[in-house]
């Protein structure tokens, strides 16, 4: 490289060939109809005339010819101006100067830019922004083209700056140095190119060799190195900084050092001498050669040179917090003359702002900006709390900009506020801070101007960063952004909230004031509360959410200072300022001790209190902190003694009235004046004021009060202003005339003033006759007032003399009752001496009785009613009535009862006696007296009445008298003994009736025909009217001692009957002796009984034991409760009891009676056991099976062959829910199946006895088989099991069954299409069918290469579906094709071969590994089973779930028809189980309209019930009910917590119920009909709780207790309709009890019982078949199997190394089941 000398040489050899190098463009314009012509023409060493000559000769010019030369000025050309033509000038030959150009010319031009473009813009760029900081910002652009230049280095990245200030080493410098990857030449010359981008480069003629740009992957919130960028900033940064650059670089794997100098003295210097500026060299040098460094004032550049050697050097700069970058290290390094340099790690400062705002933070809200041109904004705002006694806000760290913000701040007002005037956000640029850049605030996170949520400072307490990618465009100098605010404060941006790493659209505002209001609460730390003293709940104006809880403090800690209760304290920024005392702090929240917070409020007692008597409460920070409590109790006294003390009274006027003067009613009041008095005794009129305020003026109100007799009465009242002259004056008042005045003079501030006087009445003058209470009653005495009053309306005293005179006119007569009288009273001497009072009269108090027939004795007859009338008179005769007014009638008789009417409504009313029947008149008359009276409270003044009944003998029939018309005219008297001739007939027998008087009754036809006889069945009428009865034939061996006659007569006639009894007894003739036969006992008890025999005088006595009869009904003594519900195969606890009975109902022990028990239908089977023991048969039912319905059991008894009917048991059969009962297997049976494909999921479902599925059932107990043959029922042993893999919908996963399918793995390009053909007969199934897929004919493609074919299905779906593929080797010769054909073929021969053999070998293995009865037996030991006889402890564990299936639950009755039919889930009352019983009765009754509902899936369901049953069933379709998934917590929950401690364990009905099965129908079924109600557990809980919820403005639902009470939503309870009945009523409307848990434990523990028992059992047959095999494998054929086997392994390896393709047998199996043709795709 040449010398500096050497090139200073070079370049005046340059200039000087510059000089003599003219080129000129000549125009030749000199006439309008030609052509214009132009030439360029080389004028280097002609002078002006060399120059004419020339011209002439090329443009042919005449010598004759005249002609001008000129510039395009029109300067005419002489031989000055010739010789400072420069080269490319353009002139123009015209005929004239001032010659018209005919046509247009061009004239060349260069415009290079001056070097001041360069040196310069520095200068500009980073002062025309702001010019704030300018130094570190130019070398934050060095450092930007550092880190582009290491942003690839592996390791650490190291940048180095250095700034130099020894003048022993020269002049000052900066010196950037890094580890980076360095430039090429091609790369420096781009560098010093102004405005060459990295993006322009690359498609320039600047293009380097080295490789293009490529962006970097993103690097959120971080620097990504890509800041290297517009290619001007390193320029500018260099030159503001200084006047020369060099670069020295020494690219990566290079030997060589390239060094560029770029200087202002150069740029001058060239351009002074006219030669290129943009021009220059680059010395290229190996390593620490620095030869060529001979200035003094750069002797340091000697010993950076000196430190190439080992590293690789690039120059660049940079200055910025580099957050989150890691292994990046910049040090600056400071040299001073005479002091050691000082190193400093750009990671080792602390003091930053930016890592003063990170170390401030206590929370974040994290956020993101899309603008309208879809570019992405993050952003993240930092929350700086307020600590204890400051705010921990960062303060600015640059002096200058810190004490221009304090300036602005204190001129605003807002010095007390953490971020001040500073604006919310900085904004990065690909992590790069743009400093002059920065974001005020969003209108979402704005400070709102009222109405603010927390309080105004917090607006203040949080920064923020803005990061943004290369979208958004910035200036050259990286120190401003063009359009950042203007596109985030564009109407069409869209803010949403980051919450870990998650965007979530939700209102901005509304998030950021949540999270502001949180900080503010929990992180703010500014006053400490001491002295908790309760939680109180305020109702002085704030919110109603606010106004719970509120813990009160005694004293507070705040700025150092303790305030107390009591304490004295001024408030300040308050309307108006005032004194007081503190009566309590309170913080919002529930606080139990000392607690720091931001603030809270305090309650003053305003002082004084004479003058205010209130209290306010204000915040905390209102409080004057810098006034003293003397100062506050000298403004207290001062305002005390201001205040107006007393009133003074005066007249200045006539008419003046002393203190309790007396005066006559009417004397005139004078003119009153008032003067006011403070403490001081000084004249005031305004009220003194704490502040300079508004002035109150005080005002005097008179009033003129009349004492009266019930308090003070206003008369008069009015107001006066102050006046100057007169004070307070009042105008005359007038006269008055009110007895008894008093004068009151009132002023707001100061003691009432009360001047007395009396007035004195006159003489009565006049009267008033009061009111008269109305209406009166007779008898009632009653008042009628009077006043008297003077004559100016005053009352009066009467007169001494006075007598009043009573006048009135009416009649004392019930009928004039009604009307209105008129009452005149005259008082004489008066005027008027006389008023009349109208009045209305009333009947008066009861006084007697009156009693109708009123004549004694009344006359009855006997066996009569009688009836009496009574009414109440007043004392005047008036007919009464009053409450409870009731008259009573008593027969002095021992068999009439007592006879009452009720008088309360008219005062009269009739008393009707009962028949009365009396005994043995005989034909006598006899007198009863009557007695009516009242009850107690009249009978005092009321005096009873008598009345005598005479009662006569009745003129019915009371007696008959039968005799005959003999000569001896006998009559028969009842019981008589009649003596007749056997065989003989009794005759002419007579009877006649008579009454109770003795009177014959006449007999007529209606009478006879009810005259019956009980011997003779033919009577006739006409002669039972004549009193004749028929014959009576006696018996010829039967003798009569005596003869009944049992006659019926009509009750009409009949009033006493005679019964005449008959019996007859069987005479034996040769031994005349009577034999009594049919004896019967029809009831009473069983045992000994006495017959008593009379015949005359002779009487005998028999004693007889009565047992039970013949057999002849069954009777049921006990069994179980009814109505008898059984589930389905399951058995009846309770026995019943059956007692043999005779026909009378008394028990029989006959053991000869067979007692069966049948069912009502054939398809009921029961199964019972029978124990009989004297008579009684005991039935146990220990199985009923059937379906379900109602069915009758019979007992049914059998003596000799008789049949005896029984008792009958109603019967209701309930399908067992948990019985299971049948499967139900579900699968795709559209499915294609084929080889190497995935057989589809089979759906099992256990079917219950009641058709749904049962979900408890243990999914272990299922197992499915597979096997290859036909389905005969058994499975063989070469079946393979298959477990469930889910528990919900018992579901068997298949695994793939492999196949082989034979295809080409190796095609060609030659002309047999069997050669080129890839697969026959492939089928996609999701796609395309292929019938062939083969390759093109003369293909190109690789000799023995290896591709792949992919098929990639398409379904929308599923997006994300593996494709399919398929590998194949190309050849390109037919030879070589049919060579891998058969190599191929082989290959698939022996790779069958192989694991054919691989499975025979392997089977041992399984067989040893099979250990599945070992972790059953771990499993059952876990869980306390211990085995010693396995089928010992299934039988106990399956007799016990069986005890605990068959003990009877409560079960839903109601009849499901509908369930198990289409789209249909069942009735209500059957979709969910209640565990506790109190529970399921109150929720079952609460709902009990619904139980019966049908719920269905839809509509069309529904609608088909309601038609099938005419629209009798209602139904509920799931798809017309709104679903609302809301779950909002209980109403004494918010917000996480509770309001209050509830009592009685409140819960929602609805969590309490268990669903079976369709549990998220079923829950939005219960959802819709159960709601929000609670249940809890006794009535008074229910209302304290619901108390408790309304006072907090919360809506309470319905509430139901475990008592059976229910409270409704409205709050009403109490009644039948709000009490649930017992669960008998209920009628089995009632939720259905779950299987206990025990039971559930139990079917688990049986099924793994009976894994292990198979496992056990597999495990034998397995250890046989491995010894079996074991035999087979030591055989000789399965040895040579085996070194078949090692043999075809070998040709496979080496047929793969012949392919090329080896890659082992395990892989190459792994590559054809990868290359299976057919696949199967379940969308």
């Amino acid at each position: 490289m040449p010398k500096k000398s050497e090139v200073h040489q070079l370049s005046a050899s340059f200039s000087e060939e510059a000089k003599k190098l003219r080129r000129i463009v000549v125009f030749d314009c000199r006439f309008e109809n030609l052509e214009t012509v132009e030439k360029r023409l080389d004028t280097s060493g002609l002078d002006y005339n060399d120059f004419l000559r020339l011209v002439s000769k090329k443009f042919a010019i005449p010598p004759n010819e005249t002609f001008v030369v000129t510039t395009t000025d029109r300067m005419v050309l002489e031989f000055d101006s010739f010789a400072k033509l420069q080269d490319g000038s353009t002139i123009v030959l015209l005929q004239k100067e001032n010659q018209v150009l005919p046509v247009a010319t061009e004239e060349r031009i260069v415009f290079l830019p001056h070097y001041d473009t360069m040196v310069r813009s520095g200068m500009y760029e980073y002062y025309a922004s702001e010019g704030q900081n300018s130094l570190p910002y130019a070398l934050a652009e060095l450092v930007d083209n550092s880190l582009t230049a290491t942003a690839r280095i592996k390791g650490v990245r190291t940048i180095e700056i250095r700034m130099l200030f020894d003048e022993t080493l020269g002049k000052p410098a900066v010196i950037v140095l890094d580890n980076g990857c360095g430039m090429t030449s091609k790369q420096l010359n781009n560098w010093a190119v102004y405005r060459l981008s990295k993006f322009t480069r690359e498609n320039s003629s600047f293009a380097s060799d080295r490789e293009a740009y490529v962006r970097p992957d993103p690097v959120p919130r971080s620097l990504n190195s890509d800041i290297s960028y517009f290619g001007v900033g390193g320029k500018q940064a260099v030159f503001y900084m200084g006047e020369t650059t060099r670069m020295i670089s020494k690219p990566e794997n290079s030997p060589d050092v390239h060094e560029l100098i770029l200087s202002k003295e150069e740029f001058e210097r060239k351009e002074k001498n006219k030669e290129d500026i943009y021009s220059g060299f680059i010395r290229n040098r190996k390593p620490g050669d620095f030869s060529h460094v001979t200035q003094e004032d750069e002797r340091f550049l000697r010993e950076l040179i000196d430190e190439e050697p080992g590293k690789e050097i690039h120059s660049h700069m940079y200055m910025y917090c580099l957050t989150d970058i890691i292994h990046v290290f910049i040090i600056i390094i400071l040299f001073f003359t005479f002091q050691c340099p000082r190193a400093i790690n750009l990671r080792e400062i602390d003091n930053d702002m930016q890592t003063l705002y990170i170390n401030a933070t206590a929370d974040t809200f994290e956020f993101k900006a899309c603008t309208k041109s879809h570019s992405t904004v993050e952003g993240v705002l930092r929350y700086h709390p307020f600590l204890y006694d400051r705010e921990t806000y960062p303060k600015e760290t640059d002096p200058a900009q810190a004490s221009v913000e304090d300036d602005d701040e204190k001129e605003s007002g807002v010095q007390d506020q953490a971020r001040g005037k500073r604006p919310i956000f900085d904004c990065y640029w690909n992590g790069r801070l743009i400093p002059y850049t920065t974001v005020s605030e969003f209108d979402w996170c704005a400070r709102p101007k009222r109405g603010a949520p927390v309080a105004p400072e917090c607006y203040s307490r949080f920064s923020g960063v803005l990061f943004t990618d290369d979208r958004f465009k910035v200036t050259t100098n990286k120190l401003t952004f063009m359009d950042l605010e203007l596109q985030l404060k564009n109407k069409d941006t869209i803010f949403t909230r980051v919450v870990n790493g998650q965007e979530q659209r939700v209102k901005i505002q509304r998030e950021f004031t949540q999270w502001l209001k949180t900080c503010h609460e929990k992180l703010d730390k500014q006053v400490q509360f001491l002295g908790f003293n309760e939680i109180i709940t305020r109702t002085d104006g704030v919110p109603k959410r606010m106004q719970y809880p509120w813990s009160t403090f005694s004293s507070i800690e705040w700025d150092g200072k303790t305030f107390k209760t009591g304490q004295y304290v001024k408030s300040q920024n308050t309307q108006p300022i005032f004194n007081g005392s503190v009566v309590r702090f309170m913080l919002y929240g529930d606080h139990s001790g000392d607690v720091f917070a931001t603030g809270g409020q305090v309650e003053i007692a305003l002082e004084p209190k004479e003058l205010y008597d209130m209290t306010r409460t204000i915040p905390i920070s209102k409080i004057d902190r810098t006034t003293t409590t003397a100062a506050i109790k000298r403004s207290i006294h001062d305002e005390l003694a201001k205040l107006p003390d007393k009133l003074n009274l005066g007249w200045p006027e006539s008419n003046a009235w002393s203190q309790n003067a007396v005066r006559p009613a009417g004397t005139p009041l004078g003119t009153p004046l008032y003067y006011i008095l403070n403490k001081k005794g000084e004249l005031i009129s305004k009220l003194p004021s704490a502040n300079q305020g508004n002035v109150k003026k005080l005002t005097v109100e008179l009033k003129l009060l009349w004492h009266g007799p019930t308090g003070n009465q206003e008369i008069i009242s009015c107001v006066a202003q102050h006046a100057a002259k007169w004070h307070y004056w009042f105008k005359p008042i007038g006269r008055h005339f009110h007895i008894c005045h008093f004068i009151s003079a009132v002023c707001a501030q100061c003691p009432d003033f009360g001047h007395s006087c009396f007035l004195s009445e006159g003489n009565a003058t006049t009267f008033v006759v009061g009111a008269v209470s109305s209406p009166l009653h007779v008898g009632v005495p009653f008042d009628i007032p009077l006043e008297l009053r003077d004559a100016h309306d005053h009352p009066a005293q009467p007169p001494p003399d006075l007598k009043p005179v009573l006048e009135c006119r009416w009649v004392a007569c019930v009928y004039f009752l009604s009307q209105t009288h008129d009452l005149k009273v005259v008082l004489p001497g008066l005027t008027p001496d006389s008023q009349i009072v109208k009045i209305s009269l009333l009947p008066g108090n009861p006084h007697s009785l009156h009693v109708t027939p009123d004549h004694s004795p009344v006359k009855v007859e006997n066996g009569n009613s009688f009836s009496f009338n009574v009414e109440v008179h007043d004392e005047a005769g008036n007919i009464t009535a009053q409450p409870k007014l009731v008259v009573r009638c008593q027969v002095w008789s021992r068999n009439l009862p007592v006879v009452v009417a009720d008088c309360s409504r008219t005062g009269a009313g009739p008393l009707a006696i009962k028949p009365i029947n009396l005994k043995n008149m005989n034909g006598n008359e006899c007198i009863l007296r009557v007695k009516f009276d009242m009850p107690v409270r009249f009978s005092k003044h009321i005096a009873a009445v008598l009345r005598e009944l005479k009662v006569v003998p009745s003129t019915r029939v009371s007696r008959i008298e039968v005799y005959t018309q003999t000569d001896d005219c006998l009559v028969l008297k009842d019981k008589d003994k009649i003596e007749w001739e056997a065989g003989d007939l009794i005759s002419n027998l007579y009877y006649k009736l008579l009454d109770e008087g003795g009177k014959e009754v006449p007999l007529t036809a209606k009478i006879a025909s009810m005259i019956k006889v009980n011997w003779t069945a033919d009577g006739s009428v006409a002669d039972l009217v004549q009193g004749k009865l028929p014959d009576v034939q006696v018996p010829k061996q039967v003798q009569v001692p005596q003869l009944s006659l049992n006659i019926r007569i009509p009750k009409s006639i009949l009033h006493r009957l005679i019964g005449l009894h008959l019996c007859l007894f069987c005479i034996q003739e040769s031994s005349c002796s009577v034999v009594v036969t049919g004896v019967r006992f029809k009831s009473g008890t069983l045992g000994i009984r006495e017959l008593c025999f009379t015949c005359r005088g002779f009487v005998a006595q028999v004693s007889i034991k009565v047992t039970a009869g013949l057999p002849a009904q069954l009777t049921l003594v006990s069994g179980p409760e009814q109505p008898l519900q059984v589930l389905n195969e399951h058995g009846i606890p309770t026995p019943f009891i059956i007692q043999l009975c005779d026909q009378f109902g008394n028990p029989s022990p006959d053991q000869r009676v067979v007692v069966a028990l049948k069912s009502s239908s054939k398809a009921l089977r029961v199964s019972l056991t029978e124990n009989t023991d004297k008579g009684k048969a005991s039935f146990t039912v220990s199985s009923v099976s059937g379906p379900k319905g109602n069915y009758e059991l019979e007992f049914r008894g059998s003596f000799n062959k008789k049949p005896i009917r029984g008792p009958m048991v109603k019967l209701i059969v309930i399908p067992d829910p948990n019985k299971p009962v049948s499967l139900t297997v579900k699968y795709d049976t559209n499915a294609k199946l084929p080889a190497g494909g995935i057989l589809p999921v089979f759906s099992v479902t256990v079917v219950s006895d009641e058709g749904s599925p049962i979900r408890g059932f243990n999914p272990g107990a299922a197992l499915m088989w597979l096997w290859k043959g036909v389905a005969t029922g058994k499975e063989p042993h070469s079946a393979r099991d298959f477990q469930i893999n889910k528990h919900n919908s018992l579901c068997f996963m298949m695994s793939k069954l492999f196949s082989s399918i034979c295809h080409n793995f190796a095609v060609s390009n030659t002309d047999d299409i069997a050669h080129r053909t890839l697969v026959k007969n492939m089928t996609l199934t999701i796609t395309v069918s292929l019938r062939l897929l083969a390759v093109m004919q003369n293909s190109p493609g690789h000799d023995g290469g290896v591709y792949v074919l992919h098929f990639k299905p398409e379904v929308p779906k599923y997006p994300t579906l593996a494709p399919f593929e398929l590998s194949f080797g190309f050849y390109n010769d037919a030879e070589n094709q049919q060579n891998m054909s058969k190599l191929s073929k082989k290959k698939d021969e022996l790779s069958h071969a192989i694991a054919v053999y691989k499975e025979i070998f392997n089977t041992n293995k399984e067989l040893l590994d099979f250990n599945k009865e070992g972790i059953l037996k771990t499993e059952l030991g876990k869980r306390n089973i211990r085995i010693t006889d396995i089928d010992k402890v299934l039988n106990e564990k399956t007799a016990e779930m069986d005890r605990l299936r068959n003990a009877p639950r409560r079960v839903c009755t109601i009849a499901d028809p509908f369930r198990g039919h289409h789209d249909v889930l069942g009735k209500v009352g059957h979709l969910a189980l209640v565990e506790d019983d109190a529970a399921a009765v109150v929720i079952s009754w609460h709902i009990r309209g619904d139980m019966d509902c049908v719920i269905t899936r839809t509509t069309d369901a529904a609608r088909r019930i309601y038609n099938d049953t005419s629209g009798k069933q209602q139904v509920m379709p799931l798809e017309t009910i709104y679903r609302n998934q809301s779950n909002r917590p209980m109403p004494h929950m918010r917000n996480g917590r509770c309001l209050f401690a509830p009592v009685g364990n409140p819960v929602r009905a609805r969590d309490l119920l268990i669903y079976p099965e369709n549990a998220e129908c079923c829950d939005i079924v219960f959802r819709t009909i159960l709601g929000d109600t609670i249940l809890m557990d006794n009535l008074d809980s229910a209302n304290n709780y619901r108390k408790a919820v309304v006072q907090q403005n919360i809506p309470c639902p319905t509430i139901l207790t475990r008592q059976g009470e229910r409270i409704s939503a409205m709050g009403k309870f109490g009644g039948a309709q709000n009490r649930a009945p017992s669960i008998e009523r209920l009628q089995g409307l009632v939720f259905g009890a779950p299987p206990p848990q025990q039971y559930h434990t139990l079917s688990e523990q049986i099924a793994m019982l009976h894994q292990y028992r198979a496992a056990l059992q597999n495990k034998n047959l397995t250890r046989k078949e491995r010894d079996n095999h074991m035999k087979k494998l030591k055989a000789p054929d399965m040895v040579q199997k085996e070194v078949d086997m090692e043999e075809n392994l070998k040709q496979l390896e080496e047929i793969n190394r012949q392919l090329g393709t080896f890659e082992g047998v395990q892989a190459w199996w792994r590559k054809i089941n990868a290359s299976l043709l057919c696949l199967c795709i379940y969308c």
